[in-house]
């Protein structure tokens, strides 16, 4: 026996059971395929016999694709099981696995459910599809109706889309619903899953038992708020805290402060300047935190993960690359609780659906189950994450949806906000680059002075890197330098002058406009290093 392997025949995964090896191909076979009779009488399809047949060389009724009617896994190629009366198909091992014909104290239903040995096209009573490739069982006491995948459905699930767990539940209900992952409406008199603490929220139970969308844990019995004693800092009086990110020295509360801290000290999680607002600043020392960023919870979910995601300083002499908006970032960033290879800034962590943006009236969601690459249409970069709107075609990455809504700049006393135009007649210039500006792309505006900005002009293309900053990648150390002096200085790649609020200096003194750039100074360096070698 071995652990888990891949058939050959039927290409399933499968563990503990009996299996052949070929020495000479290094094939492994399940013993059910290899042995399965050229024809046979199953228990699960009694009526009529099953022929063992190569599925490549079956002339097909459909060109659709084909499902193992018991486990209603795909079947791309391989030896299977053919009822040609009923257009049945099972894998050999299927057929052999002694599954139950009848099912007793089912966990969503009072009575003994019985197996169903036909294809028909009954709806299930707890996700609402009449998929007639599933298997299904039956009560004989009541009108119930459920796929054999739907018979083990948890009854309290913890989801990436919603904070609170969400429980099962069957009883008809005339509420509207919309489901939280697919945003289709939830038919109520069938089953779904619907927020334990009573928030108006719903999902279909096929949509929130999803791989990307349920951890694959049933939640019942156990407590819900374990995370909520993991507090982010300790009360020490009044406005006095001791926060965990800065445990050596005592933190306070203070009213808003822009003045003081305009363009000087940027809040040590999301690494952007202190503009405006309440602050958490130490008692002792430079280190700083907007209001919101010290509360920020210490564990919390996210939609573009489906484990907790906890809260920590990045390394001093280190970066991280954000998973939802691919940006660099040396503030806070979250990590996966279950340490898969997630991380998160902060302001993409913060973003719950539905998302509110002010570029658009209505609001956006994260489509489940992207895998290609979509072009954002305000900055035009390429994503497979991106928040749609399901009332029209609008749609915006995660780069531009945190951007920040208000900045300063020091040639305005005025507050900038950010602008968009997604039908403009008219083109702008931006102030700084003195370059035209396309109002489809987004801008900074003054509406004091009716001035406006490029984006980048304004925040600079690492506006989460931390200036000052000492960090050290590939084994080299690279300066992140605030680029303020009177003469900039020229990038050593595109050799032009460094236009954006930050330069990054490498070694022999070379500068770089953007971090973005670096990746390909280290491969030529790799590469010259290799010549050399050789």
């Amino acid at each position: 026996q071995y652990n888990g392997f891949t058939c050959e025949v039927c290409e399933q995964d499968t563990i503990d059971t009996t299996y052949y090896y070929c020495n000479g191909c290094k094939n492994r076979y399940h013993k059910e395929c290899v042995e399965s009779p050229a024809v046979l009488i199953s228990s699960y399809h009694p009526k009529f016999p099953l022929q063992l047949l190569q599925l490549g060389r079956m002339t097909l009724r459909t060109t659709e694709l084909q499902v193992c009617h018991f486990c209603a896994k795909i079947i791309n190629k391989g030896l299977v099981y053919y009822s040609s009366i009923c257009d049945l198909f099972f894998h050999p091992v299927c057929t052999r696995n002694r599954k139950p014909l009848s099912i007793s104290n089912p966990k969503l239903h009072e009575h003994t459910l019985h197996y169903f040995p036909r294809k028909a096209s009954i709806t299930c009573n707890l996700c609402g599809s009449d998929d007639n490739k599933i298997c299904f069982y039956v009560c004989h006491q009541c009108d119930f109706v459920v796929h054999k995948s739907c018979v083990i459905l948890p009854r309290v699930i913890q989801t990436s889309r919603h904070n609170h767990r969400l429980f099962f539940n069957s009883s008809v209900s005339s509420t509207i619903w919309s489901c939280g992952v697919c945003r289709q409406e939830i038919d109520g008199i069938y089953g779904k899953y619907s927020c334990s603490k009573g928030c108006d929220y719903a999902m279909h139970s096929t949509c929130g038992t999803l791989g990307g969308i349920w951890d694959g844990k049933e939640r019942e019995g156990e407590p819900e708020n374990v995370f909520d004693n993991i507090k982010p800092y300790e009360e020490i009086g009044d406005g006095i805290i001791r926060h965990y990110s800065h445990p050596h020295h005592k933190m306070r509360f203070d009213e808003d402060s822009s003045k003081e801290y305009y363009e000087k000290k940027q809040c040590e999680a999301c690494i952007l300047p202190i503009h405006y607002g309440n602050t958490c600043r130490c008692m002792q020392c430079d280190f700083v935190l907007h209001e919101a960023c010290a509360n920020l919870p210490r564990i919390q979910y996210n939609m573009v993960h489906v484990h907790p995601l906890i809260l920590q300083p990045c390394d001093p002499k280190s970066y991280f690359t954000c998973t939802s908006c691919s940006r660099f970032s040396s503030g806070f960033n979250y990590d996966c609780y279950e340490g898969c290879n997630i991380s998160l800034d902060v302001r993409c962590a913060s973003l719950s659906e539905p998302v509110q943006h002010q570029s658009h009236p209505h609001p956006l969601f994260l489509i489940y189950g992207r895998i290609f690459l979509e072009r954002c249409p305000m900055c035009g970069e390429l994503f497979t994450l991106l928040l749609n709107c399901v009332t029209c075609s609008f749609a915006l990455c995660f780069w531009c949806a945190t951007l920040p809504y208000k900045v300063k700049h020091e040639d305005d006393e005025h507050f900038l906000t950010l602008s968009y135009e997604n039908d403009a007649i008219c083109l702008y210039w931006c102030q700084i680059c003195e370059n035209m500006i396309y109002p489809t792309k987004g801008y900074y505006a003054c509406g004091e002075c009716s001035t406006t900005f490029h984006i980048h002009c304004i925040i600079g293309r690492d506006p989460y890197m931390k200036p000052g900053q000492l960090i050290e990648s590939s084994g080299l150390k690279i300066d992140i330098i605030p680029n303020n002096r009177l003469i900039r200085p020229i990038c050593n790649l595109c050799g032009r002058r460094c236009k954006y609020k930050l330069v990054f200096r490498l070694f022999l003194g070379r500068v770089f406009c953007s971090y973005s750039e670096l990746p390909h100074v280290l491969e030529r360096r790799a590469f010259a290093e290799l010549e050399c070698y050789n």
